[in-house]
């Protein structure tokens, strides 16, 4: 037996929920037998929206049935290299019925495609790869002297559009940042200036990562958007306890040394900064996912 999937439709990719949409074409062929119809399912659909059609015709000696869903289907997301992220998108059909013994798909599709309208419908994402399509024999070990069932997969990847997070967080992330290193051409003695800017920079950090967390799961592992958030953070504290010091050293008379320490930090967090926001960057990366 073959099987055969046309997306015309993607929409609604929900990290948070571990879902997205799909609307495609259904295509399965199979050999006339007698009692013989096969029971497609799909996998990992968590509801259907709609079914248009559900036709089977006599075609060159083939039976061939077509449908036209829209499901929500689940899917994993690693989401470890985020918002720099590529996610591969599976629809996974199987037959309930048939073991392999009764049923296998075919090593080639039938149909394996995209709709140039469903490539555009995804405005925070861009489709980088045609749907691939596998199959393989898989048991079911929960139960006892159960058979092997085909499971037959199409996939392709999509990379994430990074303009919007990169204009709309990390942008005025570093300007938060940049506005902390403010309290190095302050006075020492004005500590109450200094914290105030160091204070509001770090509340103002929390808030944007909270706005930008909301759209995602809680997950185990940290993300690269968390490791650039917790260099920010540490950017900030450092900043706003040499201040702190500075200003204990401006009370014991030696402002020289507060003024001299300042005018080092001025290139010195920039530059350290920086070089972490760079390793962070490059250690996500080199991770495997």
């Amino acid at each position: 037996m073959t099987v055969g999937v046309v997306l015309v439709g993607l929409y609604n990719v929900n990290e948070r929920a571990g879902t997205w949409d799909g609307d495609f074409y259904l295509y399965e062929r199979w050999d006339p037998l007698d009692g013989f119809t096969p029971h497609t399912e799909i996998v990992n659909e968590v509801s259907r929206q709609s079914e248009q059609f559900n036709e089977i015709q006599f075609k060159a000696g083939k039976c061939i049935r077509s449908r036209r869903l829209h499901s929500v289907l689940h899917n994993q997301y690693n989401l470890r290299r985020f918002p720099f992220d590529e996610q591969s998108l599976v629809l996974q059909l199987s037959d309930a019925t048939y073991a392999t013994q009764s049923l296998a798909y075919g090593d080639r599709a039938s149909a394996a495609g995209l709709d140039d309208n469903a490539r555009s419908a995804l405005t925070a994402w861009k489709v980088e790869t045609d749907p691939s399509y596998s199959h393989a024999a898989r048991m079911f070990t929960w139960e006892d002297g159960s058979p092997s069932y085909d499971y037959a997969d199409f996939s392709f990847r999509i990379r994430r559009h990074v303009t919007y997070h990169l204009f709309k967080f990390f942008l005025p992330l570093l300007i938060i940042v940049s506005l902390a290193f403010l309290v190095f051409w302050i006075a020492p003695e004005d500590l109450s200036s200094q914290v105030t800017i160091g204070v509001t920079c770090v509340l103002s950090a929390i808030a944007f990562q909270f706005v930008q967390q909301n759209s995602l799961p809680e997950v185990a592992y940290t993300t690269l958007a968390d490791r650039v958030y917790v260099v920010c953070y540490l950017a900030i504290s450092l900043a706003l306890a040499q201040s702190v010091y500075g200003n204990a050293l401006a009370g014991r008379s030696q402002r020289e040394a507060a003024l001299r320490m300042d005018k080092r930090c001025r290139w010195l967090f920039p530059v350290a900064t920086v070089a972490l926001l760079a390793g962070a960057v490059i250690w996500s990366f080199l991770q495997k996912t």
